[in-house]
């Protein structure tokens, strides 16, 4: 059986239908797991509650075909690379991984 701790105290969580889930941050300070009982009113878990719908990308994909025949492609004449120009696309400032090296 699957054991949950509660986020807040550490403590092991018997009773499942109380647990109070809040959605996962990276904010959140989680408690040490610990072997004793949790006695919060009620239980924290910063999780997706497993009672929730599944987010989106969990939906099921579509069935693809299998290709039967792939033609082998022996030599490449000429590939066209075109250079990056940071003046076309400048960076969003409020991004901080834009421009990052």
């Amino acid at each position: 059986m699957h054991t949950i701790h509660c986020h807040f105290c550490g403590g092991i969580v018997r009773d499942k239908a109380t647990i109070q889930y809040r959605p996962p941050r990276s904010s959140a300070q989680v408690a040490l797991p610990q072997m004793g009982t949790c006695t919060c009113t009620p239980p924290i878990v910063y999780e997706d509650s497993p009672l929730d719908d599944p987010p989106a990308d969990d939906e099921p994909v579509e069935p693809v075909e299998r290709v039967e025949h792939v033609e082998r492609i022996e030599h490449v004449e000429h590939v066209e690379r075109h250079r990056h120009d940071p003046t076309a696309h400048p960076s969003d400032p409020s991004d901080p991984w834009k421009g990052a090296v």
